[in-house]
């Protein structure tokens, strides 16, 4: 089963078979909201952890796919026990770092050798020295006896997905997720959303098309976003036509077919598909 570490009442996601096995085998893709350690300087591409919404993190517990559990003594100050065990981590990742580093000088230097030498050469000769002999073993061993030790200061630090330290565990319901799912109207809304996942869709936001859920036919990767749906969270609310026919043309623009989604009067998911036809909804 996989664990959702849970933080202020959202659900994540920090390992990458988890990561990969929810997106790939359960159609959960999550958003990805970290940095990737060998790219970090962007915020085009993100990485680890998974961040999910809260009616995601629900569906998966209910299905037995995973559990929810915080880490309460992760905020707390670590002890003399846990802070050796960091600083030898430290140290063990400054040696390694420093070996890869003079692998890599010693490459370069083994590389340019021949422009060495002739420096060299060309320096005694400027000094009037004629009976030149120069062993480019030596030469090469004095330049690599010159590289400078690596400062911690320019160590490249590690972005760990994983809490590395075992520490103690705590299960909680989907009662602490944050947007809530199981009162008013963030219960509507994960009853539609488990409905449409029933359905074999891949569900993903759509705050970006003013809409609550995009239905995707397969992976979001690979594929266009068929429908945009809107839920309906309230049974005597009603809408406008003016928003009728905003949601309408904004589906239009966007080739998506409009749905709304709502609860009805016996408890069922029920959707309505608008589309434009003779320039009437």
């Amino acid at each position: 089963m996989i664990s959702l570490h849970v933080e202020k009442g959202i659900a994540y996601v920090w390992n990458s078979e988890d990561w990969y096995n929810l997106r790939s085998n359960h159609r959960i893709c999550g958003a990805l909201i970290g940095s990737i350690p060998s790219f970090p300087r962007q915020n085009d591409f993100l990485g680890l952890p998974m961040a999910l919404r809260s009616e995601e993190a629900a569906l998966l517990v209910e299905k037995g796919i995973c559990n929810l559990f915080e880490m309460p003594n992760l905020t707390k100050r670590p002890s003399e026990e846990e802070k050796q065990i960091i600083n030898e981590l430290e140290q063990t990742v400054l040696s390694e770092q420093t070996e890869a580093l003079k692998k890599r000088k010693i490459e370069q230097l083994s590389q340019k050798i021949e422009i060495i030498v002739a420096g060299k050469r060309q320096k005694l000769l400027s000094k009037g020295v004629t009976d030149i002999q120069l062993d480019k073993q030596t030469l090469l061993q004095e330049e690599i006896n010159k590289l400078p030790k690596l400062a911690p200061t320019y160590v490249l630090m590690h972005l760990p997905t994983e809490h590395y330290i075992p520490t103690e565990k705590q299960t909680l319901g989907i009662d602490v997720l944050s947007p809530s799912v199981v009162h008013g109207t963030g219960a509507i809304k994960y009853k539609i959303f488990k409905y449409l996942w029933e359905k074999g869709h891949h569900v993903t936001t759509g705050f970006k098309f003013g809409c609550d859920y995009l239905l995707y036919p397969g992976d979001p990767v690979r594929f266009h976003a068929t429908y945009m749906v809107r839920c309906i969270n309230d049974q005597t609310s009603t809408l406008s036509p003016k928003e009728f026919v905003a949601f309408g043309r904004l589906s239009v623009a966007v080739n998506k077919l409009a749905v709304l989604a709502f609860c009805n009067s016996h408890g069922k998911i029920e959707c309505q598909t608008l589309q434009w036809h003779d320039s009437v909804i």
